[in-house]
């Protein structure tokens, strides 16, 4: 009786972990700075709301003084269009990293109805335009996201599939230092020492 208990406890635990899902670690630190990672979307409003209210006084205080790194995971989820605005991100950060944010910017200034069709090739090079970098530089984005299996298509992939290996439900989702936090509209508030406070992250 005793043997048979112990083989269904066995059975048990191997199901149990054969069948569930368990979150990927995410990343804490890059480079030895917190890392603060952002899963959203350009079609996003409520990461519109984000980039709006939280990223200007998160730049100021902690991204352009080097204490954090930033990462943003674009999921381009919500529409057919989103994947464009993806890949056109990931080639500004290949060819102009200093650069990836005010592109960010860009694109979330030029937001519309995330149920319309928006994101286009034109909408996105007069972004691209507008950077401050070499036509050179503006030539070699362009053409790497319009690109099949470019890099930046690659990268794009790569993003949404990171957020199937997390498990990100919605946007925006924000970590920083590998905790998830609660509230993402108020995030930069808990960056008082460049670590998260306990009030404001829940484990993952």
């Amino acid at each position: 009786m005793k043997k048979l208990i112990g083989i269904i406890a066995i059975l048990t635990i191997i199901f149990i972990y054969g069948c569930s899902k368990q979150p990927s670690s995410i990343k804490a630190k890059q480079d030895g700075k917190p890392l603060i990672v952002m899963y959203g979307d350009f079609k996003c409003p409520y990461c519109k709301k984000v980039e709006d209210k939280v990223m200007p006084k998160l730049r100021n205080k902690y991204i352009d003084k080097n204490k954090v790194k930033f990462q943003y995971v674009n999921l381009a989820f919500i529409g057919k269009d989103s994947i464009i605005g993806s890949r056109a991100q990931q080639a500004v950060n290949h060819y102009a990293p200093k650069y990836s944010l005010q592109f960010q910017k860009l694109m979330f200034e030029h937001q519309k109805d995330e149920d319309k069709k928006w994101i286009t090739h034109t909408l996105i090079d007069k972004q691209i335009d507008k950077l401050n970098i070499s036509n050179k530089t503006k030539d070699k984005i362009k053409t790497n996201y319009k690109t099949k299996n470019s890099t930046s298509w690659k990268a794009a992939e790569k993003d949404k599939k990171l957020g199937k290996e997390h498990h990100i439900k919605q946007t925006p989702t924000v970590f920083i230092e590998g905790k998830k936090v609660k509230d993402p509209y108020d995030f930069s508030s808990c960056l008082l020492y460049t670590s998260p406070s306990p009030r404001d992250v829940e484990e993952s």
